[in-house]
């Protein structure tokens, strides 16, 4: 008998979780060249946005370190996990000391001394270098920590210029300025974009509701950026992609990589988490098929079974009936059909408000009038969990359909 060779470990060829780079990065090459030439040009400041999971953060990594190879200076910033102002400029005074420590040794000094905001430095556990944090005071004065980040700025701005260079700036999840400071952070943000002469900016984020706000015409940043959306990659060129990493490590794709970008949907993320979920389980003697992909589907699926459960739990029983239905359905919602076939008693109003909560919510996504999940695998979990309780039983990867 033929020995299992299922779980012989092998190098994976996709990497996911946190921003990846070449080899496990592809395509994009319209948007870095984009982002380089507004990191690189003087007052030629981008907005990059697009929704979560499509590899914004990648790409500007990528760029990152293309650009520090050819000596410029690149600052990135996530903003991300800032609960305060105070916390932002923490961020990105660390994200400068340790980039702009590169090229000149005495960057955290000269920025600190640029400050005069309560300044601690600490020694990073990683590096050994000593980087800047705002004092705890400064949390209770929304004035003060407003003031204090665009400090941050004019100080890394005023380095670039004594050191007669041009630097790059980026601010990951910049959205975040909004719910810590309004509108009157906003325009401050604004205003110290359109004096620097010796950064360029790209505000990047996630958001776009609340990004398209932001940039709406009666708002600061109305017609300050340019816009660079980060969408669908080229499906055809990422199953090519897929197809030609899988044959790389010595396994036969069989043609999946199309199977897992259509199932797998439009963001990059997904698609790559299925893919190196597919070669983590296939054999070294056999091609992919469909039967690969859906297994690898639903390990996925599986793995992730406590957060969607804790989601689905969450929500009251008509948005769980939503759910249902979409799962096997992208439009109709409302009409005699679907409402008979997923048992939907509750008024034809009543559905319409509990579809807008899950948009809100980022569980479900519209688009050409038609809706579907944000996430694929919660979708999986839907079709494995929560079909049943109405004898319906599908595979994981059956795509939805429109009625009749």
């Amino acid at each position: 008998m033929p020995r299992d060779t299922r779980h012989i470990r092998r190098e994976n060829p996709f990497r996911v979780g946190g921003a990846v780079t070449p080899p496990y990065f592809t395509d994009r090459e319209v948007e870095t060249a984009r982002v380089t030439r507004a990191l690189t040009t003087p007052q030629d400041h981008l907005l990059v946005f697009g929704p979560r999971r499509m590899g914004k953060t990648s790409l500007l990594r990528v760029v990152q370190d293309d650009l520090r190879s050819r000596g410029q200076g690149v600052v990135l910033a996530d903003l991300s996990t800032a609960s305060t102002l105070a916390e932002m400029t923490t961020r990105l005074l660390q994200a400068a000391t340790r980039e702009l420590g590169r090229l000149w040794s005495d960057a955290a000094t000269a920025l600190v001394q640029r400050l005069s905001a309560r300044i601690t430095l600490e020694p990073d556990a990683a590096s050994g270098m000593l980087l800047p944090s705002i004092g705890l005071g400064l949390d209770t004065d929304l004035g003060t920590q407003r003031t204090t980040f665009g400090s941050a700025l004019d100080a890394i701005e005023a380095l670039a210029a004594a050191k007669g260079r041009h630097l790059g700036l980026i601010l990951d999840e910049f959205q975040e300025i909004h719910r810590f400071g309004g509108e009157t952070a906003e325009a401050h943000l604004r205003g110290l974009i359109q004096h620097h002469q010796h950064v360029s900016y790209v505000l990047a984020g996630s958001d776009e509701r609340l990004i398209q706000a932001m940039t709406g015409k009666s708002r600061p940043f109305y017609k300050l950026l340019g816009n660079l959306r980060i969408g669908e990659m080229d499906p055809v060129h990422m199953a090519g992609w897929l197809d030609e990493r899988i044959a790389g490590v010595g396994l036969h794709p069989g043609g999946m990589g199309a199977r897992i970008v259509q199932v797998a949907g439009s963001r990059t993320r997904d698609i790559v988490q299925l893919a190196q979920e597919t070669v983590d389980i296939s054999t070294s003697r056999a091609a992919m098929d469909e039967e690969t992909v859906a297994a690898a589907f639903l390990r996925v699926v599986q793995s992730a079974d406590a957060p969607y459960r804790a989601i689905w739990t969450g929500l009251s029983p008509i948005q769980q009936q939503v759910l249902r239905v979409l799962a096997v359905r992208t439009t109709g919602l409302t009409s005699a059909q679907v409402r008979r076939e997923f048992s939907l008693v509750s008024p034809s109003g009543s559905i319409v408000k509990a579809v807008q909560a899950l948009v809100s919510r980022d569980i479900v996504v519209v688009q050409d009038s038609e809706y579907s999940y944000d996430d694929p695998f919660m979708r999986g979990w839907v079709i494995l969990r929560a079909l049943p309780d109405l004898g319906i039983t599908r595979s994981v990867i059956a795509l939805p359909s429109r009625p009749g």
